[in-house]
């Protein structure tokens, strides 16, 4: 789905971007081994270009592939880097335009509690991904959505909110897919908002 107007303001900011470099990267980066080298990395959900700039800073894949659904964020990330390693291209998360064994590493910065049907998009980054390929994921869930603050970030933002998944669903369903979860941490910064960071690495049945 693509964002309401608060939201927009929410993730496409200068905190928001330090957040994800100094708070959300390092977590993840922590979660895989130090010298695993990576040819090509998908971000789903690329927004103005921060995620897809970071990969290519502390992780290094020689090839980037960044989607939106939002041709919006397509334009300001092209303008925001002009790194020949990374490419943008509107496409839906749940319908993707890759083949089938392409990615050694594919990054979520939380994006997939936003699609209704949510489960497709899972299917696809299994299917896109190569045998042994890292996930690398920044969640929210219901839960995020529940109590004091939750409640109030619920009338805020627009999110499918009847189909979206709880942390523990999520999991289950990552591991259903073929998933093998190496490292899950919990946070609720300030109070503020319950997020997830996961490390998850694919097995494909018969390989």
């Amino acid at each position: 789905m693509i964002l309401n107007k608060a939201e927009f303001l929410v993730v496409n900011n200068p905190l928001r971007d330090f957040i994800q470099e100094k708070y959300e990267i390092p977590i993840l980066r922590k979660m895989i081994p130090a010298d695993v080298q990576f040819e090509t990395a998908l971000e789903i959900g690329c927004g103005t270009g921060q995620g897809s700039g970071l990969i290519k800073k502390y992780f290094a894949p020689v090839k980037i592939e960044a989607i939106d659904l939002d041709d919006r964020m397509i334009g300001l990330a092209q303008k925001r880097n002009h790194d020949h390693a990374i490419n943008y291209s509107q496409m839906d998360a749940a319908k993707l335009e890759f083949p089938d064994d392409h990615f050694d590493i594919i990054f979520d910065f939380a994006i997939i509690h936003h699609i209704p049907n949510w489960q497709d998009c899972i299917h696809e980054l299994a299917r896109t991904a190569k045998d042994g390929a890292f996930l690398l994921l920044e969640e929210l869930s219901i839960e995020s959505f529940s109590g004091i603050p939750g409640g109030l970030w619920k009338k805020i933002l627009d999110h499918p909110y009847e189909k979206m998944f709880d942390f523990q669903e999520l999991e289950d369903f990552l591991e259903a897919t073929g998933f093998q979860i190496l490292q899950t941490k919990y946070s609720n910064p300030l109070g503020l908002l319950k997020h997830i960071s996961l490390a998850a690495k694919l097995k494909k049945t018969g390989v």
